[in-house]
This record gives C-alpha cells, structure tokens and sequence, in this order.
C-alpha cells in the first residue's frame, strides 16, 4: 500500500504531461519555419573552438556572433588570433569581464529578438584530455552555462566535445533525431532540425518490437515533417548500444560528424526532476564520443 500511495499519482503526472505534448503537437506542426541565430562562445582558442566555429558557421543562416569573456589566465591576444582564424568575420567581441561569465552570456541572450519560432543556438566547445566526467563537471565555466541556459526560452544549447586534438575539421555532418514518441517536443526537435539546412538529417525511433514500431510508424505519418524516420531493433528498451553502433556507422566516415539533436522537456519546480532522464542519460554516454556534437532543444511545457 506505501508503494502505490507514490507509484499511482507518478503514474498519473506522466500520463498527463503525456496528453498535454500530444494535444501541442498539432501546434507545432502549423507554427511558422524556425529562424535561428548563432551565438559562439569561445573560452580558449584550440581543437574544439575550431570544430565549433566550422559548425556555427555551417548552420548559420541568418546571423553568427562570436563572444568572450575575459577570465583569470585568459589569452589577452585572443582577438587577435581568432581574427586571423576567420578572417574577420565573425569578429570576437569581448564581453565586459567584471562579473561572472555565465551573466555576461546571459545578457547577451537576452537581448537577441525570440519568438515562438525564432531561436538562440549557443555554441559551446569543450576541450577534454581525459575521460571524466567529474572533470567534465567540476570547476568548468562551460557546464553551468549550458545547464542555466537550457531553462531559457527559445535558446538551443550546442555541445561541441573533443577529446584531444587530432588537428582534423570535418567536411559534413549528419543530423540524427531520437524520438520516444510523437509529440509537441519531439516535433520541436525535428523542426529545429530541418531550420539547420545540413544536407542529410533523418530521425531514428529505436523500437523493442515489430508492434511498437508500427504503432509509431502511424503517429509519423499523421505529422509528416518531411524528414525521413528510420527505426532501430532495441532489445529491452536498452537505446544506448543501438545508437552508439548506429552513430558509429556516421562517423566510420573520418570526414563526417554526427549531430544529435535532442528534444528536452522542460518544466518548473520539482517536476524538472522527473523529466529528461532520458537526454541525460544519452548526453553522459556520448560526451566523449568522437565526433558526435550534442544539440538540446527544449520545448517549454506551460
């Protein structure tokens, strides 16, 4: 009986976000194009800073804005440097230094127009020497930016790990969409997805059986978004093995890099607890995946 008094309302709440991004979906799919303006944050000129430039700089559609923050230890020749790195465009803007980073990056978000379907894509490098994700964690700037931002309304957080520097830009990238389901977030995801103009972007639904698979294989055709749907064999719900062997089969290619684009349900208060485990989980395990760069596209559940 102790069971049941948290196992039946946890039920309830789920089944109730789960309707309520289902009734949003039809929303989604009349609203307008997504148009997106890219921000680059740049802390360091090295191996990820460069892959990340090449990427803003190949979704960038309308406007592309290169900032920094001074901090302790900073390169003070790093405007310079970088104005060699692009040859001037974009330029780096030094933001004051006054105060905390994330609040100069903040600020700057916020003063970018938004709406319903104009979008804020900040894109953050992270250079890592070793497998950790407790060095992943502590002590770095760039994960309470990218964990403050994502509770911001219409800004996209884009992940660019490396591991090392290999010194090797790549030539294209490829952008996968898991879906769970069909709904308001997940059509968000795809939509933002299509906005980024990259030549080959496709979702994948990683399905445990043959019936499941044609139960969502219905709900896609009810909301055509023009990007084709592949579905995965995964046994035992498991995502993590099938979509680590199915973005390998992208980045077997040493010119290509995966682009994950994930939907992100975000609610307020302690709700947030129960939401994203899944994102979470997949973000942790392709961290330092070679060649995969992570793009989290919330969807504001209201």
């Amino acid at each position: 009986a102790h069971r049941s008094e948290w196992v039946e309302p946890l039920r309830r709440h789920y089944r109730g976000v789960g309707r309520r991004l289902r009734a949003k979906a039809r929303a989604v799919l009349a609203s307008r194009e997504v148009e997106n303006d890219v921000v680059l944050y740049v802390e360091r000129l090295d191996a990820a800073t460069r892959e990340a430039l090449w990427f803003a700089q190949s979704i960038s559609k309308r406007s592309l804005r290169a900032i920094h923050v001074p901090f302790p230890g900073a390169d003070p020749g790093i405007r310079p440097r970088f104005f060699h790195w692009t040859d001037g465009d974009p330029r780096l803007e030094i933001l004051p230094g006054d105060g905390e980073p994330l609040d100069a990056v903040l600020e700057e978000v916020w003063a970018i127009p938004q709406g319903e379907s104009r979008y804020v894509t900040v894109v953050v490098p992270e250079l890592f020497q070793k497998r950790s994700l407790l060095s992943a964690t502590l002590g770095r700037t760039t994960f309470s930016l990218k964990r403050r931002l994502l509770r911001e309304p219409g800004t996209v957080v884009t992940d660019v790990p490396k591991l090392g520097d290999d010194g090797q830009l790549p030539r294209r990238a490829q952008v996968v969409v898991p879906v769970s389901a069909v709904n308001a977030a997940s059509l968000r995801a795809l939509q933002y997805a299509r906005s980024l103009g990259l030549s080959e972007t496709r979702a994948v639904y990683f399905a445990n059986d043959e019936e499941e698979a044609d139960a969502l294989r219905d709900d896609w055709r009810q909301f055509p978004m023009g990007i084709p749907l592949e579905v995965v064999e995964a046994e035992f719900r498991d995502v993590g093995a099938p979509l680590l062997s199915y973005l390998r089969g992208i980045t077997a290619d040493p010119e290509a890099v995966a682009v994950v684009v994930m939907p992100e349900v975000v609610v307020r208060g302690t709700d947030r607890l129960l939401h994203n485990q899944r994102a979470l989980y997949l973000k942790r395990l392709l961290l330092f995946e070679p060649r995969v760069i992570l793009t989290s596209v919330p969807f504001q559940l209201t």
